[in-house]
């Protein structure tokens, strides 16, 4: 499920073989950063991601291929982001490209290519999303634009979520999804992400669990953190989407983390407290969690660990 430098590499050689002109991506996000992988090495004539990243190499500045990207998840918005992530398995680390070199040239939205996706996959790409919106929120880099986006996608995410992992083969609310996770990634574009994915990029790495479900796992959390020093942004935001006042945001997000049964899913994957636990030293990711609205340290993260899985 997530892109890694051997990926890339194979499909770097089977690529370069064919001439290839373009790319086409269809998948979920991991796809995508493949896709985005490929088109920055190709037009190279003999390139390494894992040598790029171990000897801490610039990304080669050309002109990449064009890449067609067809998201069939409704949750990392890369189809519409300048980021990609790509691991390094032999070393458990994971690698984050910028570069505006990395947009895809085309989107397709096409929700009948959701209809069959699995809960467990609805869920927690849905919860990438809803993190992605609410991180672009509570975010030091946000502007009125990045609010709109990210405030429709919350809308959005709030309305369909719950109701697409009820009713897997609604058209119309897995369309909305789609949109809603295209909104929060051009949120995102432009603030990049917060608190929540640099907690939740251990339970990844260490434990294998998917990134959204990850993300989730700490977002009622950092909202409440976040809320204890708010300077009134997140309290607009609430207003903004139909809520009395932030501990009306904070009740409908527990009440729509309970539906999706979040915590099961989350001990399913083997993200329990034992389990976290030890890796709260491994939390703070300074180009992520310096983003947040509110500062946080190692004490910070443990708390909301804390809070978060009881």
């Amino acid at each position: 499920p997530d892109s890694g430098v051997h990926v890339v590499n194979k499909g770097y050689d089977f690529a370069k073989s064919r001439g290839a002109e373009g790319v086409v991506s269809v998948g979920g996000g991991s796809a995508i950063d493949t896709a985005k992988g490929l088109a920055v090495a190709l037009p190279a004539p003999d390139w390494r991601f894992a040598a790029h990243f171990r000897e801490g190499g610039a990304l080669p500045q050309h002109d990449p291929l064009p890449i067609l990207a067809v998201p069939t998840t409704a949750g990392t918005g890369a189809e519409v982001t300048p980021f990609a992530t790509i691991w390094d398995k032999a070393k458990q680390q994971k690698h984050s490209l910028q570069s505006n070199l990395l947009m895809p040239r085309g989107v397709i939205l096409d929700a009948e290519l959701t209809l069959d996706l699995p809960r467990a996959t609805t869920i927690a790409s849905g919860l990438d999303a809803l993190s992605h919106a609410f991180e672009a929120v509570w975010n030091v880099n946000a502007t009125s634009l990045s609010d709109g986006f990210a405030l429709q996608a919350l809308r959005l995410l709030f309305r369909h979520l719950p109701a697409v992992v009820e009713q897997p083969h609604a058209l119309t609310g897995r369309t909305a999804m789609l949109e809603a996770s295209l909104l929060a990634g051009m949120a995102i574009a432009q603030t990049r992400t917060a608190l929540v994915h640099s907690m939740s990029y251990p339970l990844t790495a260490a434990l294998g669990v998917p990134h959204g479900l990850a993300c989730g796992a700490f977002l009622a959390g950092v909202l409440a953190y976040n809320a204890e020093a708010d300077d009134g942004r997140i309290a607009r935001a609430a207003q903004a989407l139909g809520f009395r006042d932030v501990a009306a945001l904070r009740q409908a997000l527990d009440d729509l983390l309970a539906r999706l049964g979040l915590a099961n899913e989350l001990a399913a994957a083997g993200a329990t407290r034992a389990a976290v636990e030890p890796l709260a030293g491994e939390m703070i990711n300074p180009a992520r969690a310096g983003n947040n609205l509110r500062a946080a340290g190692i004490p910070d993260v443990r708390g909301i660990l804390s809070a978060s899985l009881g």
